[in-house]
């Protein structure tokens, strides 16, 4: 076996463990993202006390695709990982096909994490004009009330039931 081929069978396996690693954190996070979303506190709060986020698991691989690259002269950032891939690829294009896959579930993960936090940050939001409305404290900019007419006003110093 050469080189190439040694480098095709290692970096088959660490991109297989890759995705499997990402596709459980996507499945995870899509679950929390379907219970903060549906305000199912029961499943979020099951969810969250048992953590399926493999953090550890990434950061490990991340670790050994660093050291594959650099066993094979290759730099440890995108275009050297893009570079190994090439040149250790064969006809069939399955390390060329796991890579494409991998950067695929991890946009995915990235967006993911990127809805989940708006819904938390607009839960958070949505807790705190209901607190300003019930003790009347927060900025006056914050609450905004509605006219007779339907029309929006802004509420400075008020506790009027239109802002509710």
């Amino acid at each position: 076996m050469n080189d190439a081929q040694i480098c095709r069978q290692k970096m088959t396996l660490l991109l297989q463990s890759h995705n499997s690693k990402i596709n459980a954190a996507n499945d995870y996070l899509l679950a929390i993202r379907k219970s903060i979303s549906e305000n199912s506190l029961d499943t979020l709060y099951q969810s969250l006390a048992d953590p399926q986020l493999p953090v550890d698991e990434i950061q490990a691989l991340e670790q050994q695709r660093h050291q594959l690259l650099e066993e094979y002269d290759f730099s440890s950032d995108h275009a050297g990982f893009e570079d190994c891939v090439a040149w250790c690829d064969d006809e069939s294009g399955r390390v060329s096909d796991l890579y494409q896959l991998l950067v695929k579930n991890l946009l995915e993960l990235q967006h993911v994490l990127q809805v989940n936090s708006l819904l938390v940050s607009k839960g958070k939001d949505r807790i705190r004009r209901s607190i300003g409305i019930l003790t009347g404290v927060g900025k006056g900019s914050d609450l905004r009330g509605y006219s007779s007419k339907g029309e929006s006003i802004q509420q400075i110093g008020s506790r009027d039931i239109a802002v509710a």
